[in-house]
């Protein structure tokens, strides 16, 4: 993609630097998780990533302005719009780094909603402007935050079934498993996307995840994320309906040990649970040293997993923990990875456990529902102003519409007291202490983190 810093916002924001009153010298904006978003608290993730790739650096260049001023004369049919001065004063005076200071709540934090999560000014009078132009840019942060937000919450669950039907968690890091790529908008969207989801777990497909997680925040690939030997429909189909039993025995050849993931619905689910996993291999599958992962991928889940587990009960057999809960032998488990959203999970497994299934037995893959059915309005992400400077005095800017809507004034800070309650204050009260930190100013990434960092942040608020 061409990253040109000046067409990477909304048009309307090519003309703000003339409709601003005059004497304006500073534009202060933040960054928020607003009320009415359906998770009650937000993971903040991603803004480093972002920072990285876009604005570090000699970001503003004579080619880029050029591009920018033919494209402006083109979009807007006149010549006057385009603020030409402006970005050739940051290319002059500020060798095309952005005289900007961007303050953040440390990523892997969990903020409940209403609270600001990041704050944005400029940092020099001249540039007044370019606070609100990078809105567009920043705002992207969403995207990660969310699906940061999503795999909180299943982790959540995940422990909390664990808690209520097993006797150890141990496997909890893999049970929501990332099979987003193929699911999403761009190659940018699953690498940020899918590093939002290894925040919280250690399962992924999503190789751009890794890389993202690499490249932008140092991780250590030896404990980033791992997946195993799958199967797909394209292994499974190769000697059509009668030749399945003769795949099965072989891939058992080919994988005696370790994790084996056998997609079974090719034909027909209960017959391949049945006839093949519960009778011609069961022998086989008990005796490997490592485990055999059915995977159903399609039908109703609860309705699918319930018929399912009757005959693996039935055929395989199954053991009661000190919960009383029905537990696969260790070599066998179910995994579920076909349409899925959260609220899907959490049925699935109430269903498990009404019928006496310990939580323990499953592991999910969800794909288009972690990276892709998601938007800005999930968790009510908004980016607004909230003070300027005119001739030398600062003064508030606040929303207050009709509708509903409302935006905070003045220059804002983060408190997170010791008794676990959150408040968004004023800069100018005394008597808390801010936990915003400096993360960016003029073309400068002043503080950095690894992603191992950000997992030991996160994994406090879980």
């Amino acid at each position: 993609m061409h990253t040109n810093i000046i067409t990477l916002t909304d048009s309307y924001k090519f003309v703000h630097w003339r409709q601003y009153p005059q004497g304006t010298e500073g534009v202060y904006s933040y960054f928020e998780s607003r009320k009415g978003a359906r998770y009650p608290e937000t993971v903040f993730f991603g803004l480093q990533a972002l920072i990285k790739e876009y604005l570090t650096g000699s970001v503003v260049t004579r080619e880029g302005i050029e591009e920018a001023a033919e494209m402006a004369q083109h979009h807007f049919g006149r010549d006057d719009y385009f603020n030409r001065k402006g970005w050739e004063y940051l290319l002059d005076v500020h060798r095309g780094r952005l005289p900007v200071r961007i303050r953040a709540v440390p990523e892997g934090t969990t903020v409940p909603t209403n609270n600001v999560l990041m704050t944005v000014e400029n940092t020099d009078q001249e540039a007044y402007w370019l606070t609100n132009h990078l809105e567009t840019l920043l705002s992207h942060v969403w995207a990660p935050s969310t699906v940061a937000t999503i795999s909180l919450n299943a982790r959540r669950l995940f422990r909390r079934m664990l808690d209520e039907t097993a006797e150890t968690d141990a496997g909890l890091l893999f049970m929501l498993h990332d099979f987003g790529f193929r699911g999403v908008s761009s190659v940018e969207s699953a690498g940020r996307e899918g590093a939002g989801h290894l925040v919280h777990f250690l399962g992924t497909d999503t190789l751009q995840a890794i890389e993202t997680a690499r490249i932008y925040y140092s991780a250590d690939l030896s404990s980033l994320a791992f997946s195993v030997a799958a199967t797909e429909h394209s292994v499974m189909t190769a000697c059509g309906a009668e030749g399945e039993a003769d795949l099965v025995q072989n891939l058992l050849e080919k994988h005696p040990s370790g994790i084996l993931s056998v997609v079974g619905d090719s034909y027909d689910i209960e017959h391949f649970t049945r006839h093949l996993v519960g009778e011609r291999f069961r022998d086989c599958i008990l005796s490997r040293d490592g485990v055999f992962v059915l995977r159903p991928d399609s039908g109703d889940p609860v309705e699918v997993s319930g018929r399912l587990l009757d005959i693996l009960e039935e055929l395989v057999g199954c053991s009661l923990n000190s919960k009383g809960y029905k537990v696969l032998p260790p070599q066998l488990r179910m995994l579920w990875g076909d349409g899925l959203v959260l609220d899907t999970v959490e049925k699935f497994l109430e269903a498990a456990k009404n019928k006496g299934w310990s939580s323990e037995n499953f592991v999910f893959g969800m794909g288009g529902g972690l990276l892709q059915r998601i938007n800005r309005d999930n968790q009510c992400f908004a980016m607004k102003c909230s003070a300027q400077k005119r001739n030398g005095v600062w003064h508030d800017v606040w929303k207050r519409s009709a509708g509903g809507k409302a935006s905070k004034a003045g220059k804002l800070g983060l408190e997170h007291a010791a008794d676990g309650s959150w408040t968004t204050f004023r800069l100018d009260e005394p008597g808390h202490e801010d936990i915003l930190q400096t993360v960016f100013e003029n073309g400068v990434l002043v503080r950095e983190e690894t992603f191992e960092q950000i997992r030991e942040r996160a994994a406090r608020f879980v």
